[in-house]
């Protein structure tokens, strides 16, 4: 019988932008041109938490708190991937853009992901709401009358594929704030 494996990939290397922002500091986020952001109160940084039994783990490194998909790599020990599971959101309307999943330098697949945009009351069909805050924060303080939304995103491969590399492409509109891979482990024969 084959077991659901999860690997919650470490962004921290990677992360380029400030999507949330507290009381002290509503004039930092930059989930959009305007400048808004997520309360991060409602966002659980560095715990482990699950959506739809798929663990999650969000991670805060100073300010910054998500990918801009702006041709980023994202690399991990090899792995047979059958499932891609994504937390993240549009900062421009409901965009969907390429993920190259790569083998060394080998590209082995070539997947679409889909974001809906953070204020959006009509997602991706495949897109469901994770964190819906109580107000949507700005340059000049929250605006109570608006929630903001982030958004999970499941890819499902036709087959497992070995990868050891996630290359975005150049999309400033795309934040991702967290990615777990799922692969399938095979019990050891004895």
């Amino acid at each position: 019988m084959n077991h659901r494996m999860f690997t919650c990939l470490d962004l921290r290397p990677c992360l380029n932008n400030c999507g949330t922002t507290g009381s002290h500091n509503y004039h930092e986020g930059y989930l959009s041109s305007a400048r808004a952001s997520f309360p991060e109160e409602a966002f659980p940084f560095d715990t482990p938490f699950e959506f739809k039994q798929i663990p999650f783990v969000l991670f805060k490194r100073h300010a910054f708190d998500n990918i801009v998909t702006e041709g980023q790599s994202i690399e991990f020990p090899r792995q047979r991937v059958t499932k891609i599971h994504l937390l993240g959101t549009s900062s421009d309307a409901n965009m969907a853009d390429y993920v190259y999943l790569m083998l060394d330098e080998r590209e082995v697949s070539k997947q679409k992901i889909l974001l809906s945009h953070f204020i959006s009351e009509v997602p991706f069909p495949r897109n469901e709401c994770v964190i819906e805050t109580s107000c949507l924060h700005t340059m000049d303080g929250p605006l109570t009358h608006r929630s903001a939304r982030l958004w999970y995103d499941g890819i499902e491969l036709d087959r497992p594929v070995e990868m050891n590399r996630i290359t975005f492409e150049d999309n400033p509109c795309m934040h991702v704030f967290g990615l777990t891979l799922e692969s399938e482990s095979i019990p050891e024969t004895r």
